[in-house]
């Protein structure tokens, strides 16, 4: 559609990608989400910032009316009105998932080294299905990622909350892993296609535990969001991020006195032996692969054995021609 506007295709753009999701945004989401660019690079068009007063007036003419559908407070692709009722019954659905979310990032505040705990994927918009888990990002202090982990998980497992197996349905997947000398994400885009749903995950993430302005520092470390969603990271997840509990805090800062010993470095060293002759038994592991699917190292860890992201971005590519809308 040649005779749209740069914000008419940024607004198309960013309601095609979440119909991939069957999710319809508010004017308020719609803003925040707008994906202006076309191929993901930096420009004149990807560094805007329309007011919402602007996005409300494009809404509401042509052509852009045509494309579009509205009920109540939502916006949405023209004939997917169905669409509302799938986000609102999820949203109901997933008030049991954001429980056990919390239950699980207050547990994880006595862990020593853990400096964030964040939900990510469809639950950190709400979007969650009723048999989905519960997919978490946790950052850990560099050199202590391995000790970490292994607490996380069997706190998480004593909670009777780890997904494993065919336990899934409202289980924490403890499947990513990063440090703070990592928080930057970018290396991690697919390399084999334009990675627009990383981009969107990425910014999605809300941080449930945040420790010495972890997440503050994960938003600009991110910086390159920007470039595709320029207004992504303005959201305030205040309601979100659990208070600190001041007695947690004490014990957590006595394990980390703990593991600062030579006896904590040598559990750290055990810790990592250990969970990497493990994973090495997985011989039909992506860790070998030439993709950013499965990453093991001291700073990253990454098991995203079924990474969706090509699924979402070829789905993505789809709906945008579908809608006469040049992809990239």
């Amino acid at each position: 559609m040649s005779n749209l506007s740069d914000l008419e295709l940024a607004i198309g753009r960013t309601l095609a990608y979440f119909d991939v999701f069957d999710y319809p945004l508010t004017v308020r989401e719609l803003r925040r989400w707008l994906y202006p660019t076309s191929g993901g690079q930096v420009s004149d068009v990807g560094s805007r910032k329309w007011a919402i007063e602007d996005v409300e007036r494009a809404l509401t003419e042509e052509p852009l009316r045509l494309m579009i559908g509205r009920q109540g407070d939502f916006v949405f692709l023209a004939g997917r009105q169905a669409i509302v009722e799938v986000r609102q019954q999820r949203a109901r659905e997933n008030e049991r998932k954001w429980k056990r979310a919390m239950t699980t990032a207050r547990y994880l505040e006595l862990v020593p080294f853990v400096k964030m705990v964040a939900v990510v994927n469809t639950l950190a918009i709400n979007n969650a299905r009723p048999e989905s888990d519960i997919d978490v990002l946790v950052v850990t202090v560099p050199g202590h990622l391995w000790m970490a982990r292994l607490l996380v998980t069997g706190i998480v497992s004593m909670l009777g909350y780890r997904r494993h197996g065919r336990k899934i349905t409202n289980r924490v997947c403890l499947s990513f892993y990063i440090t703070t000398d990592t928080l930057n994400l970018e290396s991690l885009k697919s390399i084999d296609q334009p990675d627009t749903h990383f981009a969107f995950w990425t910014a999605q993430a809300v941080p449930l535990l945040n420790i010495d302005g972890t997440y503050e520092r994960y938003v600009r470390d991110n910086v390159w969001v920007n470039q595709l969603l320029p207004n992504a990271w303005q959201w305030n997840w205040a309601a979100r991020v659990l208070p600190p509990n001041p007695g947690w805090r004490s014990i957590k800062k006595l394990y980390e006195m703990f593991f600062a010993t030579p006896i904590g470095w040598w559990l750290e060293s055990w810790a990592r032996e250990r969970q990497m002759k493990k994973m090495a038994k997985n011989v039909t592991s992506k860790s070998k692969a030439p993709t950013t699917d499965v990453i093991i190292s001291d700073e990253v860890l990454k098991f995203h054995e079924e990474d969706r992201r090509r699924k979402y971005n070829q789905a993505f590519v789809e709906k945008l021609r579908s809608l006469g809308i040049e992809p990239f």
